[in-house]
């Protein structure tokens, strides 16, 4: 099925990636120009003011504005179209000021840090390299891998998933208010085609969010695994702007050609959206790579990272001794999706095909004993550096 339908794909892939690159690129670039200066002024604000409350944070900004819901679903039954347009552009700022706000406060954690003594420094958490259990002479508790993640990622997934949780019952009301007029069947395409989008992406975010690896997935410096022309910031960007505009606007009996038109552009940055979320990406790790231990928590961790990398983790066990105990070490984590058993000490082309696999992921150094020159070459394999970056090894 996949098969028959990836060619119309392909095709709506290869339109989508013509309208980034000459639309939306082009458009991104005044946007950053009008949203840094919005950025700068707020955030001096910021700065200069006496003293900012503590509760003032990203996320009680996102929860105000979410809350905005109700208001406006009330209203729009009320036909109130100006107050519902001035809301739901309050509510597009909101998103922009809860950005400013959490740079604000994480500008100010680190410099709170650099003020504590040097034993308030060397508190770090479970993830760390270098963090120790250090005898306190009573029970401690320590936060599990898993939940320092989500406590770190929690401000980015709950930001996202409440725009979502705004603007889809505000558009799925709007079905109801659209005319009869020539160009109803496009409104309905259009709004249906958004509530689709979103309602896919925030499932993803949901599912990525509560099934996420202990560890934050690496940076990629030197290889840029998405191939089109704009980077996924910036179509989160401009989709935000062209539907909450276009929205505001839609709501407006004398502006919903407007609107539609601005929907109807945003239509494919959704689609784009939801492409990149679910992605197949597969990535190869040989199973003994820390030091030959096959289940230390080094090995666990890079495992975890390189899983955060792509959709599908293969850990290949090479040799023959011990390779029922070290398969089920494998098999027995989370983050490993699939094992190989007596896999090649080198991977080559045919082993990286044959496999489905994408790329493969090794320490720092260690390229040489674990992939032949040909996948070098094809910058196939990935070198994860101690700085928490992954780079393509150079031939």
């Amino acid at each position: 099925m996949n098969s028959a339908l990836q060619p119309i794909f392909d095709i709506i892939d290869g339109i989508v990636e013509l309208y980034l690159q000459f639309i939306i690129k082009p458009f991104l670039e005044f946007h950053d120009i009008f949203y840094a200066s919005l950025n700068k002024f707020f955030r001096s604000q910021l700065d200069n003011a006496s003293r900012v409350p503590e509760w003032f944070t990203a996320n009680f900004i996102t929860y105000l504005r979410t809350a905005l819901v109700f208001p406006t679903l009330i209203m729009l039954s009320w036909k109130w179209w100006v107050p519902v347009s001035i809301m739901i552009i309050s509510v597009d700022f909101g998103d922009f000021l809860d950005g400013v706000v959490a740079r604000y406060w994480i500008d100010m954690r680190k410099a709170a840090k650099k003020k504590k003594d040097d034993a308030a420094k060397d508190k770090v958490d479970s993830d760390d390299d270098s963090f120790e259990v250090v005898s306190i002479g009573r029970p401690q508790k320590i936060a599990s891998w898993s939940s320092n993640c989500r406590a770190k990622s929690y401000g980015g997934f709950v930001d996202a998933v409440c725009d979502k949780v705004y603007v889809v019952p505000c558009w799925i009301f709007l079905l109801s208010t659209i005319p009869g007029t020539r160009l109803r069947a496009v409104q309905y395409a259009t709004l249906c085609c958004l509530i689709l989008a979103e309602a896919a992406s925030g499932t993803v975010r949901f599912r990525a969010y509560f099934t996420a690896q202990g560890v934050q997935a690496p940076s990629v410096v030197g290889l840029d695994f998405s191939t089109s022309a704009v980077k996924a910031d910036g179509i989160g960007k401009a989709k935000q702007t062209l539907e909450m505009v276009g929205s505001a606007l839609f709501v407006l009996p004398w502006l919903r050609h407007a609107g539609l038109l601005l929907l109807s552009l945003a239509v494919p940055l959704a689609y784009e959206s939801v492409r990149r979320k679910v992605k197949r990406r597969v990535i190869y790790v040989v199973g003994t790579d820390q030091g030959g231990n096959d289940a230390c928590h080094k090995t666990l961790k890079f495992w975890m990272q390189a899983r955060g990398m792509g959709s599908k983790l293969i850990v290949g066990v090479v040799g023959k001794e011990k390779t029922t105990d070290m398969v089920l070490n494998a098999c027995a984590c989370s983050a490993v999706d699939e094992v190989i058993a007596e896999a090649p000490e080198k991977v080559d082309m045919d082993f990286i095909t044959s496999n489905g696999i994408d790329y493969v992921l090794c320490p720092a150094g260690k390229a040489v004993n674990i992939a032949n020159d040909e996948v070098v070459f094809e910058k196939r394999i990935l070198q994860l550096h101690d700085d928490g970056i992954a780079r393509p090894v150079e031939t």
